[in-house]
């Protein structure tokens, strides 16, 4: 796959298109999870750092969420990061087309990546050239709109004293599902979503949602592979 590590205002200004199904989403779910975070006790300065640290969607709700039932900090943080590790699949799919960037750009890069910027970028690189100023454009834009609702949603979270009742929480899957469906263009990607989310619906109704993140995440990611190998490689 081309790269192109040249900056311009067009290639940059196609990111800022790219991310606008992203921004739209984010704007309920940023502001939802800013009143969730406020609920549990944090100020608008802590919410603002991390909305800009951690940058997880799913992983900021369940921070939250443990902070109010009193969880202690290394539970928070295990859990989160068990939470978060399916992201580690996502830079790994992602890294054929920005290997030719350098150690610090791929990092910045990959610091960025959600379930929803990884759903775009996928989307595009596999098509088109993984130019520098479209791939950033689309991670600034997304993470600077997360970063705004979040606080928004902070300074507002007096005005709304019980967030639950407007369901904010549930726009993330469905802006994810909303991202990834059309983009299921073959046999072996429509396998691994369907086996990924069948594994994770299992592990809900056993009262194991975070395992089955994780469980979903890698034996989705292992029933694609083998599907492809068994199509492409007639293995």
């Amino acid at each position: 796959m081309e790269n192109s590590d040249k900056w311009n205002i067009s290639d940059f200004l196609n990111g800022f298109k790219l991310a606008l199904p992203i921004m739209a989403g984010y704007v309920p779910l940023g502001f939802g999870c800013g009143i969730v975070c406020a609920e549990a006790g944090m100020s608008t300065f802590q919410i603002f750092l991390m909305s800009f640290l951690v940058y997880a969607g799913a992983g900021q709700y369940i921070a939250g969420g443990m902070i109010i039932s009193g969880a202690t900090p290394l539970s928070i943080i295990i859990t989160t990061l068990i939470v978060n590790s399916r992201h580690v699949l996502y830079t790994s799919v992602l890294y054929p087309y920005v290997a030719n960037w350098g150690f610090l750009k791929q990092s910045l890069f990959a610091y960025q990546i959600t379930d929803e910027a990884f759903a775009v970028h996928s989307a595009y690189m596999a098509n088109n050239q993984a130019n520098t100023s479209t791939a950033f454009a689309v991670n600034i834009f997304s993470h600077a709109l997360w970063i705004i609702s979040n606080i928004l949603g902070s300074i507002s979270a007096t005005l709304i004293p019980d967030s639950s009742q407007f369901g904010l929480d549930f726009t993330l899957y469905a802006l994810f599902i909303a991202l990834i469906l059309p983009r299921l263009i073959n046999i072996p990607q429509a396998a691994a979503f369907i086996t990924g989310g069948i594994t994770a619906l299992c592990f809900y109704l056993l009262d194991m949602q975070y395992a089955g993140i994780i469980a979903g995440a890698l034996l989705g990611a292992f029933v694609g592979y083998f599907m492809n190998m068994r199509l492409h490689h007639g293995k």
